[in-house]
């Protein structure tokens, strides 16, 4: 779009729920909600065919087992890498902070935190210096908060911890505990890779923020779903590497535990962990699917990649952008959250400087 202050008219957009049709000023990069216009009087510059998303985000991905610059295009505006050699990761978090990046905002969590011999630091994807193998016991915890500190010190703002029990041994409950004391510390979450059984719980226990899956190899009792949603622990979906479209043992326990799971409150946020097989570099319609027939309904299909939260813009915040979403159309009002899926699947990302140049 050209320079100056434009009007952008959108037939909907998302905060947190559906706020309607609205129009923006589009000044400095960033669109300016303006509630006052009047359309009759002044003529919007450009429309928007579609419903406007300040953000879509995949919450797993692994930068260096896909194409980072195909996920904007893809419709993903912001994306969390959950494990990768630190210098590298540092290189894409430098890269998407640059006025006129065209990369997705992204948010890192360094080097996997594991123990010695603990995944995946003998997986054969996990490339060397990803992964810190911190001893399994107690007596150990001083390393645990050393690791967390040197994440940080690259740039994380989330830590990852690895409980994977069937590919080798895991770090013991003091050690677990003491990186996530050293990473609250900090103000930054603990997400978990729980696999095998009884290692959810762990996580639970240590007190971690989020499972970086959805639980597959185990289903879990209705009392531990219960402790995790009154805990506030989140679980990332990443349904569709469980199969990519298959029906398979481990989509199917997936798919049960996020069903009761949300149904005693639990909430789950979409992430695909990209990189993990055939899985497009962008909205994954898949995995949206496979959340629609985990139960969830439209709104909170949305919610998942769109965000939860309504936050008001604000002097501290007082626009949305660069990085925008946008899908064509409004949203189905079929109340079927598979036609919502479907729907979501067509987004397309942008930066507010390219934006007409996504349009039809």
């Amino acid at each position: 779009m050209t320079p100056g202050t434009r009007h952008l008219g959108v037939q909907q957009w998302w905060s947190g729920g559906w706020r309607g049709a609205a129009v923006f000023a589009l000044q400095g990069g960033l669109l300016h909600p303006l509630p006052d216009f009047d359309r009759a009087t002044t003529p919007v510059d450009l429309e928007l065919p579609g419903t406007l998303f300040p953000q879509l985000t995949d919450q797993h991905v692994h930068l260096g087992l896909g194409r980072p610059e195909l996920l904007l295009p893809g419709g993903i505006t912001h994306v969390v890498d959950l494990g990768w050699r630190p210098a590298e990761a540092t290189g894409w978090l430098a890269a998407s902070a640059q006025p006129g990046s065209t990369l997705p905002a992204v948010r890192i969590a360094g080097a996997f935190l594991s123990c010695a011999g603990g995944y995946p630091s003998s997986s054969g994807w996990a490339p060397a210096g990803s992964t810190v193998e911190l001893a399994t016991d107690a007596a150990e915890t001083g390393q645990a908060a050393d690791a967390v500190a040197a994440q940080l010190a690259a740039g994380a703002s989330v830590i990852k911890l690895m409980f994977n029990s069937a590919a080798g041994p895991v770090p013991g409950d003091g050690v677990a505990a003491a990186v996530v004391a050293a990473a609250r510390a900090h103000g930054v979450p603990v997400v978990a890779h729980t696999e095998g059984a009884g290692q959810a719980a762990r996580a639970l226990d240590a007190g971690v923020s989020a499972l970086a899956h959805t639980p597959f190899t185990e289903a879990l009792d209705d009392a531990l779903l219960r402790r995790m949603a009154v805990a506030g622990l989140s679980w990332i979906s990443t349904l569709d590497i469980h199969g990519w479209g298959a029906a398979t043992p481990e989509r199917a326990i997936a798919i049960d535990n996020v069903r009761r799971f949300t149904a005693v409150g639990g909430r789950v946020l979409y992430g695909t962990d990209l990189g993990n097989g055939p899985l497009p570099n962008g909205v994954n319609e898949r995995e949206l699917l496979a959340l629609a027939e985990a139960g969830l309904t439209p709104d909170a299909l949305v919610a998942s990649i769109a965000g939860a939260e309504h936050a008001p813009l604000s002097a501290a915040q007082p626009a949305i952008g660069p990085r925008v979403a946008w899908v064509p159309g409004t949203p189905p009002a079929t109340g079927y959250s598979a036609d919502t899926a479907r729907w979501l699947a067509g987004a397309r990302g942008t930066t507010t400087a390219h934006l007409e140049e996504t349009l039809p």
